[in-house]
């Protein structure tokens, strides 16, 4: 699990469309918590919609540093609290936030994973 999550967190901060497509299973589900100021706040399904959203997040953040701050896990879940740095392209604002990251798997591949962030500041930084 540890070793597919790690893969995963690279390919996000990357933005890596065919990286985060590796590490999830065909019927993945994303739900990351805002309003619909929030261009790529909503539920993703799928290896598509998984595509859609790191297209809707890269045409919107600059990702500056990720770093876990504690990870809970057992067989099939994992709660992973990061403190997170992110600038907004189209405003240059720069967003500093905790946020709380849950995960499934299904096997060694993310099933869902869902983002509990500051919605707040990242709706602010659009403008």
């Amino acid at each position: 699990m540890n070793a597919n999550l790690d893969a995963f967190y690279a390919a996000l901060k990357a933005l890596s469309a065919s990286d985060l497509a590796a590490c999830v299973t065909p019927d993945f589900v994303l739900d990351w918590q805002g309003t619909p100021s929030i261009p790529w706040a909503g539920t993703w399904h799928g290896v598509d919609g998984l595509m859609s959203f790191v297209k809707e997040l890269n045409a919107s953040v600059e990702v500056l540093d990720v770093q876990r701050l504690h990870q809970l896990q057992d067989a099939s879940v994992t709660v992973v609290v990061l403190r997170g740095h992110w600038r907004m392209k189209a405003t240059g604002q720069e967003i500093r936030a905790t946020a709380c990251n849950l995960f499934t798997f299904e096997g060694s591949r993310i099933r869902s994973y869902a983002v509990l962030n500051n919605t707040a500041a990242f709706a602010e930084g659009l403008g």
